[in-house]
């Protein structure tokens, strides 16, 4: 089986997004803390990024904080936003 392209990848959003509920007897809410956590799909992390203007600037934060609003989340997955966001960039 050869491996996947990145731009395959991209398009391979299997069940996300997703908004999971972190409970404090949860092993992760030491870490992401608690409430609803968003693991958004690979192309939601593309759209945001493509509709950046030139020359402009947007930090991990704001589009993690962007799509965890847009999907009422209180926060959204910190470990699959960094791999997504690389993902769109080795894509594009």
């Amino acid at each position: 089986m050869p491996k996947k392209t990145f731009n395959e990848k991209l398009h391979t959003p299997g069940d996300l997004p997703k908004v999971e509920f972190i409970d404090p007897s949860n092993k992760m809410a030491k870490r992401f803390g608690c409430g609803r956590m968003l693991i958004a799909a690979p192309l939601q992390y593309d759209e945001v990024m493509k509709k950046i203007p030139a020359g402009k600037l947007i930090t991990y934060d704001e589009i993690r904080a962007y799509l965890a609003k847009l999907h009422n989340a209180d926060f959204t997955c910190q470990l699959t936003a960094g791999i997504f966001i690389n993902l769109v960039a080795n894509a594009s």
